[in-house]
């Protein structure tokens, strides 16, 4: 095992699952740099990470652990900064994706079967339009049809998802996601109860 290997699996075992979510995305934002062409100043940046970590549902603030990752651990190395950016590059890229899939193989199934799901959800743009429609006063005929059919589509795959976290027991951040979006779910539905606005379809009454 290389110096950089064991420096990573210290990081991992220090720091657990957040640890190897912020490398995976920073990894993700990396290649997805690299097959669009883009003119970038490093391996991957600050607000591509946490763009990437948000399409998770993770609203989290990498800046502590990237800095751990680059003067504690020499994992990771900066090659632009300014006011509004800040760019690194992996020291050794597949020495961290070894070590990542090293992982992935102890890791429970259920729980990656579940985090697999919650991503392709869209847990965290599904709770950024649940709190917009939860801190509006009334709702338009547009967004009380999108709750209509997240409630009956959506909402049911992630009810299964909480089900099983709470039943394992899984604290994972990206599984937090999806309890968070059960309960503003329930705000959307009382507000809409409150003002008898959810009939069976848009537009239609119900006959007494």
């Amino acid at each position: 095992m290389s110096l950089v290997a064991a420096r990573i699996k210290e990081f991992l075992e220090e720091y657990g699952e957040r640890a190897a979510l912020i490398l995976r995305s920073a990894l993700e934002v990396s290649d997805e740099y690299k097959a669009s062409g883009k003119n970038a100043l490093g391996d991957f940046d600050y607000k591509g990470l946490v763009q990437k970590l948000k399409l998770k549902g993770i609203n989290y603030n990498p800046s502590p652990l990237l800095r751990k990752l680059e003067r504690e651990y020499g994992i990771i190395e900066t090659t632009y900064k300014s006011e509004k950016q800040h760019w690194w590059k992996f020291i050794d890229e597949e020495a961290i994706r070894d070590v990542l899939e090293g992982e992935e193989d102890i890791e429970d199934p259920k729980l990656i079967m579940l985090k697999v799901q919650t991503s392709a959800l869209g847990i965290g743009e599904i709770k950024d339009k649940l709190k917009k429609l939860a801190s509006k006063k009334k709702l338009n005929a547009a967004e009380r049809k999108w709750f209509k059919n997240f409630a009956f589509e959506t909402l049911p795959l992630i009810v299964r998802i909480v089900e099983v976290t709470i039943e394992e027991g899984y604290e994972d951040p990206e599984l937090m996601e999806a309890i968070k979006v059960l309960k503003l779910s329930m705000k959307v539905a009382n507000k809409l109860k409150a003002r008898n606005v959810l009939p069976l379809e848009i537009g239609e009454e119900i006959n007494p």
